[in-house]
């Protein structure tokens, strides 16, 4: 179906275990990201989820996605335009041939956008920075969402924070330099077939560096909204990223150090408040809710048609498209 509609997905993030998105660093420390809001008392800072990052994440996904169901491999321009965005050159002009041929083969990039060639192709994805439910944030998050745990509203998010501190050991320093590092001399003395110990503590004394990390509590949600415009297949692609980053379901920074797990309740919210489940991520499992379902198998049907073609041209699917 190649009808456009208006889908508002309203998003609730509960952190499984802190959460680290850097905003400011100071010599060793690093701070939350907080942007500037009208809170009930008046202007107050609080801390903020960009919508930067997601886009940034589910578009890696997404593209990650797509070239896996294609089974092909793209040259770097077009690896840049699908992971980044791409960028134009030469005198900007809008070749609509063009933009339609590429919304119409490539809904992932219809609904994230990019430049491809001498123009620009507007995503379709509107949205909001992901707040804390707490109480700076208490006349923004919306009334009504039963993924909310609306009590949260009566604590400040400052008391959501905490830090914690990392040491960085130098291993060469330690045992592990002293039993597997070759030092110039030894590998001389390798290649001519001898066997030497290195004297301990040649290079000097041990380093050890230690840094600080402010982060947001497990147990804290975030509430996001975005507004997508587009046809079902488009949908598609959307839930197709979303559905990859569900195989790692973290937030921020830093999750090989056990930053950033989290739960997702997704819902589509028409204009009369009812409430539709979308996609709901839960102790690392996912579902997909019938809309969310119907659109990523119209979406699948249609990346294995582009696949058969490639197949059966004995070309690579889309790269000239990407390529502009």
């Amino acid at each position: 179906m190649n009808t456009e509609q208006t889908y508002r997905i309203d998003s609730v993030y509960t952190l499984l275990q802190p959460l680290s998105h850097i905003g400011e660093s100071e010599s060793t420390t690093t701070f939350l990201n907080t942007v500037r809001v009208m809170g009930p008392s008046g202007p107050c800072e609080v801390f903020a989820y960009t919508g930067n990052a997601l886009r940034g994440a589910w578009r890696d996904c997404g593209a990650a996605y797509l070239l896996n169901r294609l089974k092909t491999l793209v040259p770097k321009k077009a690896f840049h335009l699908l992971f980044s965005g791409g960028s134009i050159g030469g005198k900007q002009e809008a070749d609509v041939a063009q933009a339609k041929a590429l919304r119409d083969t490539l809904p992932f990039l219809s609904i994230f956008g990019g430049g491809v060639g001498n123009q620009i192709l507007s995503g379709k994805i509107v949205q909001t920075f992901a707040m804390p439910v707490c109480e700076e944030t208490a006349d923004i998050i919306p009334p009504g969402n039963p993924h909310i745990n609306y009590r949260r509203l009566d604590t400040s998010w400052r008391l959501m924070t905490g830090e914690t501190e990392f040491s960085r050991k130098d291993d060469e320093k330690g045992d592990l330099g002293d039993r597997y590092i070759a030092h110039p001399a030894e590998q001389i003395d390798m290649i001519e077939g001898k066997a030497k110990g290195k004297a301990k503590g040649e290079d000097g004394p041990a380093t050890q560096m230690r840094y600080r990390v402010e982060y947001l509590s497990a147990g804290a949600q975030l509430w996001h909204m975005m507004y997508a415009t587009c046809t079902e297949l488009e949908l598609g692609a959307l839930v197709s990223a979303i559905h990859e980053w569900a195989k790692r379901p973290v937030l921020g920074g830093m999750a090989g150090k056990g930053f950033g797990l989290v739960d997702l309740a997704m819902d589509i919210t028409s204009e009369d408040g009812e409430r539709v489940p979308f996609i709901s991520v839960r102790d690392g499992y996912m579902t997909l809710a019938d809309p969310a379902k119907d659109a990523k198998e119209q979406y699948d049907n249609h990346l294995k048609a582009l696949y058969d073609a490639a197949l059966d041209s004995n070309r690579a699917p889309i790269v000239g498209l990407l390529e502009g």
